[in-house]
């Protein structure tokens, strides 16, 4: 069997592929700051992943409509990107997080 290796990018690329299927939230734009990337200067990242051997945690950043349940939101998301990162990775997932970090207008959300 071959080995190979999956880089951070194609994961975050297979998440954001993954949760422009989910009505209603996108990813958000510059994601999140720490106190840490305030300071540094740094921009926040929507999706945050850390890895132990090939056990992966992600932490999402995302945006969603204004008026849905955010906590149904959640959990589709998390569901979607386990999914997905399970079937097409082999890496076992152990974690993802979910912070809403912004709410849209209807305008914005269609965009």
């Amino acid at each position: 069997m071959a080995d190979y290796e999956l880089s951070d990018s194609a994961i975050i690329e297979i998440i954001s592929i993954t949760l422009e299927g989910v009505s209603g939230l996108r990813l958000a734009s510059g994601g999140g700051r720490s106190v840490g990337d305030v300071l540094s200067g740094r921009r926040g990242k929507p999706v945050r992943i850390s890895r132990d051997g090939g056990k992966l945690q992600v932490e999402l950043q995302l945006a969603a409509s204004y008026g849905l349940p955010l906590r149904e939101l959640g959990a589709r998301a998390q569901r979607a990107v386990y999914d997905v990162l399970t079937a097409t990775t082999g890496l076992k997932v152990e974690a993802v997080d979910v912070v809403f970090v912004d709410v849209l207008a209807e305008e914005e959300d269609a965009a």
